[in-house]
């Protein structure tokens, strides 16, 4: 029987996955693991290679499928918003268009912008423009907000 790449992790690295799925940067997951900035990039770097991500929207993603949160720990808070609508199914809550929920379900698979841009065949630029409409009408800061979002309302599958 193969081990979960997971297993594979240590103590600290599971630390960093934890504090990364909450949506910390680098800076405030050293301060809070009282390491250095460098350290905690080390630690990303080795987790992103044991777990097959290539960056921290995907380990954010990994990290929540597979249950990495400790334990009596909720998931991490999603903003407080109303779910994105099915493509069929009536508005309610922030209203996404068609292109944003689209562009939505491909970062959170872990497209890079240049990567949803050649999947829908639109400019980067226009990509970012749709990324800062979705972040302000689902109320998410960065990416791993709003991929974490897109998975907790259903948009991933």
């Amino acid at each position: 029987m193969e081990e979960s790449p997971a297993a594979k992790l240590t103590c600290r690295e599971l630390d960093v996955l934890r504090l990364l799925v909450h949506g910390l940067s680098n800076r405030l997951i050293a301060r809070r693991l009282d390491i250095s900035e460098k350290t905690a990039k080390n630690h990303l770097s080795s987790i992103y290679m044991k777990i097959g991500a290539t960056d921290r929207t995907q380990a954010a993603l990994y990290a929540r499928d597979v249950g990495l949160i400790g334990p009596g720990e909720a998931a991490p808070p999603v903003p407080a918003f109303t779910p994105v609508p099915k493509d069929d199914a009536p508005p309610a809550g922030p209203t996404l268009t068609a292109r944003e929920r689209g562009v939505l379900r491909l970062l959170a698979r872990g497209f890079s912008n240049r990567l949803i841009a050649r999947h829908l065949g639109i400019s980067e630029k226009t990509v970012k423009n749709h990324l800062s409409s979705i972040y302000m009408k689902i109320g998410a800061t960065h990416r791993t907000q709003a991929a974490l979002y897109a998975q907790c309302v259903g948009l991933t599958s």
